[in-house]
């Protein structure tokens, strides 16, 4: 019976899982779902605070938005937030913008301003290398937004009664892993 890294690599190719912790399993499970790493109670300045971190840390970003006035390619991030502030049903027009981190890349439909929400998916942790990667970007955002940032499963908004499997506190510097 093939192992789960074994099934992996025939998906992948030569990026074979192989997480060396036991808490890397558990948080990175390949079931379907994406996770999700969320900064809640935040405000607008905070979210373009961090795009533009991440602009700057990120090995690449990528932006799709739908407003013709705007630079096609590398928009600025508060002209972003204004454009869609400025349409009248606000459904649909969101932008996307992508961060990649070695070999992770992060995306966020920014669909609510006071919640800054990214997705990845589980099944692009497939070493130690990538878990540092997703360490690092929950602590750019952390640092950029002031505000803990955590890491749960796919949901649709976060509330503070889910399982955190991991997290990241600006203020005192420390991360949490199940």
């Amino acid at each position: 019976m093939p192992t789960c890294e074994d099934v992996h690599a025939m998906e992948h190719g030569a990026r074979a899982r192989c997480l060396p912790e036991p808490w890397m399993c558990r948080v990175f499970h390949v079931d379907g779902s994406l996770r999700d790493i969320r900064a809640p109670d935040v405000t607008r300045a905070e979210w373009i605070a961090v795009l533009e971190r991440l602009r700057a840390v990120a090995d690449e970003t990528e932006v799709e938005h739908p407003y013709p006035r705007l630079d096609p390619v590398r928009p600025a991030v508060a002209e972003l937030f204004r454009a869609w502030a400025d349409e009248p049903e606000r459904e649909g027009t969101s932008f996307a913008f992508r961060a990649r981190f070695g070999a992770v890349w992060f995306f966020a439909l920014p669909f609510d301003e006071e919640e800054i929400e990214f997705s990845l998916r589980p099944d692009d942790v497939v070493d130690a290398a990538d878990v540092t990667a997703v360490l690092r970007f929950l602590a750019e955002v952390a640092g950029a937004s002031g505000r803990r940032t955590v890491l749960t499963a796919e949901t649709v908004r976060y509330d503070d009664s889910l399982p955190t499997l991991c997290s990241h506190d600006p203020g005192t510097g420390l991360a949490f892993h199940l």
